[in-house]
């Protein structure tokens, strides 16, 4: 799989690229990196209602740098998106594309799953989810029977995932271990939790799609304090299309 490259960068043609490698069912990886994960990134301290990272806590030192190995983690199967210039500013953009150590063909933007193509993601990807086995990361409150596709496997986390959850990295190792687990999609709707499952079952087994889907399911799972405003109807967002820096 190759994303589009400069000059001829293209929001939605990267969104179907995407949609095109689930539907072939060739395996491979996608992790969402913003400006949350950037300020954790750059050791800025971080106290939210999804995730905090407090730069004196050695613990949090641990995680973040975690997440830096996920940012960097470089293979022919995994894609990175960064931050939106139309949204974040240039500069942003630009630093993470940088410090990403990623190739063009291996960048897109991190919310390629929504604004504008929010719609074609609920249309076209969503389906494709009940195509294949599906392991689900997604918070405690969230209603799976809402879904419009059954998980075989589900994996419950709380707010500061990443630190309150970690162990479930190795639950999900052995998981995938132990049933000879193959060509499943795993679905990550936990924050920078998501970044870290994601790189580190890369490495784990390739034999598996990883996709980190953030807030998207979102309408379906109705997990609380967790709305975003691309799917909230009518609004900038939902018109919103990325540039990329040439």
């Amino acid at each position: 799989m190759r994303f589009t490259t400069p000059p001829n960068k293209d929001y939605h043609q990267d969104i179907e690229i995407l949609k095109e490698e689930i539907e072939s069912q060739r395996n491979f990886s996608f992790s969402k990196f913003c400006d949350g994960e950037w300020a954790v990134m750059s050791n800025q301290q971080i106290n939210n209602k999804e995730f905090w990272f407090e730069p004196k806590n050695p613990t949090d030192q641990k995680l973040r740098e975690a997440l830096i190995n996920s940012f960097q983690f470089t293979d022919p199967s995994y894609y990175v998106g960064i931050a939106c210039p139309t949204v974040f500013g240039i500069d942003l953009h630009r630093v993470m594309k940088r410090v990403s150590r990623q190739s063009q063909d291996h960048l897109t933007w991190a919310d390629i799953w929504v604004n504008s193509n929010y719609k074609y993601f609920c249309e076209k990807i969503v389906p494709l989810f009940s195509e294949r086995e599906v392991v689900l990361f997604c918070q405690e409150s969230g209603n799976v029977d809402n879904l419009p596709f059954k998980p075989a496997q589900v994996y419950r986390v709380g707010n500061n995932a990443w630190k309150t959850n970690y162990s479930q990295i190795a639950e999900a190792k052995v998981f995938i271990d132990s049933n000879g687990i193959r060509d499943h999609i795993f679905l990550f709707c936990c924050g920078p939790f998501g970044n870290i499952l994601c790189h580190q079952l890369t490495q784990h087994s390739k034999d598996n799609t990883y996709l980190d889907i953030g807030s998207t399911l979102n309408p379906w799972l109705k997990s609380a304090g967790f709305e975003r405003d691309y799917y909230m109807g009518d609004n900038t967002f939902s018109r919103l299309k990325g540039i990329w820096d040439q």
